[in-house]
C-alpha cells in the first residue's frame, strides 16, 4: 500500500470521533481473526474510543493517544503503553488497505474492559458505558457461495456511514460492486471485472438482472455510491 493512500486511510478514519465514555451502542465488523485474536479495523478505535489516533506511513506506526499512549508497528511484535515495551503474539496488520488491531491489547491498554462473546464482543469503559462489536462472518452473504468477502454484511443489513469511515475510495467501488457480484454480474470495467475474476466464488452470468438483487442490496449499493459521492467526489474506477 502506497504511504498516500495509507495516509488518506487514516484520515478519514479520523473523520468522526466519539468518545466510549458517552457512548452506548452497537457496531458491526467483519470477523479478522489470527492466532485467536480479534483484530478490528482501527476506525473502531478512532471512532469509539475518544482517542486520537495518528498514522506515520514511513514507519508504519500506528499511535494511540487516549487514557494512556499505545504505540504500535505492523507486523511488529512490541507494542509500547506510555514507552514501556509490550509483546503482542498477534501485531497490527494491514488487511484491504485499512489498519487492522489487536481489540482486546487496544481496549484494555485504554483502560476499557473487553468481554468476548464468539459472534460479539461488548467493550466496557470505566464510566460503565457500553459498546457491543458484533462480528459478522465473512463469505455468509446472499447470491454467491463461500469466500472472503468485502463486507458479506451487506446482504444482510443497512449500511450506515459508520461501516464505510476507514475504507478507501477504490474499496469501496469494490464493495459496492461486490453486492451485484455476488449474484453473477459480468463487469465492464477491466480493474472490477479483473478483481471479480479473481475471487474463487464469483461466477459471472451473462443472463444477470439487477432485479435479482434484494431491496436490501439496492439500498446499500445506493447508500454507498452516495457516500463515495459524499467524502470522494466521484466513485473510483481502479486502483
Amino acid at each position: 500500500m502506497g504511504r498516500s493512500v495509507a495516509c488518506l486511510t487514516i484520515a478519514v478514519m479520523l473523520l468522526s470521533i466519539a468518545s466510549l465514555a458517552c457512548a452506548q451502542g452497537e457496531i458491526w465488523v467483519d470477523r479478522v481473526e489470527v492466532g485467536g485474536r480479534v483484530l478490528v479495523p482501527i476506525r473502531v478505535v478512532s471512532e469509539n474510543f475518544g482517542c486520537t489516533v495518528n498514522w506515520d506511513g514511513a514507519a508504519r506506526q500506528v499511535t494511540i493517544a487516549g487514557a494512556n499512549q499505545v504505540v504500535m508497528y505492523v507486523n511488529n511484535s512490541t507494542a509500547y503503553i506510555n514507552g514501556n515495551g509490550v509483546y503482542l503474539d498477534v501485531p497490527p496488520r494491514l488487511i484491504r488497505s485499512s489498519v487492522y488491531v489487536p481489540l482486546r491489547f487496544v481496549g484494555e491498554a485504554l483502560g476499557a474492559a473487553v468481554d468476548y462473546f464468539g459472534s460479539y464482543i461488548d467493550i466496557t469503559a470505566p464510566g460503565g458505558a457500553l459498546l457491543r462489536v458484533h462480528l459478522a462472518t465473512q463469505g455468509g452473504g446472499g447470491g454467491g457461495g463461500g469466500g472472503n468477502y468485502i463486507a458479506a454484511w451487506t446482504s444482510r443489513r443497512p449500511v450506515y456511514d459508520n461501516d464505510l469511515r476507514g475504507y478507501g475510495n477504490w474499496m469501496l467501488t469494490l464493495m459496492r460492486n461486490e453486492i451485484y457480484a455476488r449474484h453473477g454480474r459480468p463487469f465492464d470495467n477491466p480493474n472490477i471485472r479483473s478483481y471479480f475474476l479473481n475471487q474463487n466464488w464469483y461466477r459471472p452470468n451473462g443472463a444477470f438482472r439487477e432485479s435479482w438483487l434484494s431491496g436490501l442490496e439496492s439500498q446499500n449499493a445506493a447508500k454507498i455510491r452516495n457516500y463515495q459521492e459524499r467524502v470522494y467526489g466521484t466513485p473510483a474506477t481502479g486502483p
